[in-house]
């Protein structure tokens, strides 16, 4: 087993009931990659299952594929196709990025390790990429070594290597790789970075290679820093809504770590400190917001920020729609509306239970010898957000409201087999791009 393959692969090895995946396009790079990952499965066994990627666009992609699956039955490996039919056009790399993250990640297991061969001058030409965007510190953090990836996480084990010495890994094994002639194209940034950019830098400053690596890892500390202080306030990917932090500066990093937990782009440094201002100037009735993009703002209100995607939440309702159903005991049954879909499932008792989706102009109880209440007296008393309350289904049986949305709102200790629900938006297609 080699040195480099012990020093780079072990640290990021799973127990012995979890799969590796490695994605792997056939280039020296994803080759070195799994060369070094061969040779350590050697001495410590797990199930490695490669996993290449067509985008439908290149010509060669056939071979391409053959290829790599040649290579990796060669290792006694499992592989995995995966055909995307993407279109070439505006945000090519980002939407084939997040097509081949998303394949990948819908065959993760929980706690399993899924590997990618970015290395030390993909995370050069990151920082670059990013500061020519403007980004703030998060941004400059670079490509990290590790981050969660659906149920598993994602390693990049190669990141202190740099090119070069990843092709010395595979002349040391006289390994063969291929060659996409579409990283010759310097219409696309990261190619002018690496092929003309970087060169010509290079020649006038010959350190600015390590010198912007420096600046990552300075950005880096501070963003580590500012997660800690914020704590359990720190905006992570799967949580909508976090109690808005006591400062500005604090508020200021909530905006930015929202954007990142959801794969975008922060708002200028401008839009933040308005933003954030308001926060602590407005008063309680007013919902200050920061946009995201055409589709997404960050919102406060009720002491949080909202995190609102208006691609998944759909349009408010025009009409009230209402639907009254009779389920017999144990029985299931859907409604669907034009954002998402109901689904409920009675226990041992039937239910006559009546859904209003874009409910205006009614009353109901929060129990059955409680006062009648007016929807916002509702909605204030449950904590749903007015933009979310056209939105999703208000559940009722006679005049006593159950639930709304995904918030149950019934007294605790009722019957153990009663009624049970599940609100799931249906998002949109959307083209926003994303960053890695």
């Amino acid at each position: 087993m080699s040195v480099a393959a012990e020093g780079l692969i072990r640290p990021h090895w799973p127990g012995p009931d979890h799969r590796v995946h490695l994605m792997i396009s056939g280039g020296a790079d994803s080759m070195a990659l799994l060369a070094l990952v061969a040779d350590f499965s050697k001495m410590v066994m797990r199930e490695v299952i490669i996993h290449h990627c067509d985008h439908g666009v290149a010509v060669e992609a056939g071979e391409w594929l053959q290829f790599v699956k040649t290579e990796t039955e060669r290792r006694g490996f499992a592989f995995r196709a995966h055909h995307l039919d993407l279109e070439l056009g505006p945000d090519f790399e980002a939407r084939a990025r997040k097509a081949r993250y998303d394949a990948v990640m819908s065959e993760v297991e929980q706690g399993e390790v899924v590997m990618t061969a970015h290395h030390r001058d993909d995370q050069v030409e990151t920082l670059l990429i990013r500061l020519s965007q403007g980004s703030g510190l998060i941004g400059l953090a670079g490509i990290p070594v590790t981050r969660p990836f659906g149920l598993g996480v994602l390693i990049r084990p190669l990141l202190s290597l740099s090119r070069q010495q990843l092709k010395y890994v595979l002349g040391a094994r006289n390994l063969r790789h291929v060659v996409d002639p579409s990283n010759q194209d310097p219409t696309h940034l990261r190619n002018y970075i690496r092929l003309q950019f970087l060169p010509a830098l290079s020649r006038v400053a010959p350190a600015a290679r390590d010198q912007l690596l420096h600046l990552s890892k300075v950005a880096t500390e501070h963003v580590f820093r500012a997660g800690e202080t914020l704590g359990e306030h720190l905006p992570v990917l799967g949580v909508d809504s976090v109690a808005v932090a006591s400062t500005p500066s604090l508020i200021a990093w909530q905006v930015r770590f929202f954007a990142q937990a959801h794969g975008r782009y922060a708002p200028s440094a401008q839009q933040i400190s308005e933003f954030a201002r308001q926060c602590v100037d407005a008063s309680d009735d007013r919902l200050p917001e920061v946009p995201i993009s055409s589709n997404v703002v960050i919102r406060k209100w009720g002491g949080k920020l909202h995190w609102v995607d208006h691609k998944i939440l759909g349009g408010e309702a025009d009409s009230e729609r209402v639907r009254s159903e009779k389920i017999g005991p144990n029985q299931s049954v859907e409604f669907e509306f034009p954002n998402g879909v109901l689904s409920l499932r009675t226990g041992a008792a039937s239910e006559d239970v009546a859904v209003f989706w874009g409910v205006k102009g009614r009353s109901f109880r929060l129990g059955r010898k409680r006062p009648m209440q007016s929807l916002k007296q509702l909605a204030q008393t449950l904590g749903l957000p007015p933009w979310l309350r056209q939105r999703t289904p208000l559940i009722a049986i006679s005049d006593q409201i159950i639930g709304w949305g995904a918030i149950d709102c019934r007294d605790e200790g009722l019957i153990p087999h009663s009624l049970q629900w599940q609100w799931r938006f249906v998002a949109r297609n959307t083209s926003d791009s994303t960053v890695s």
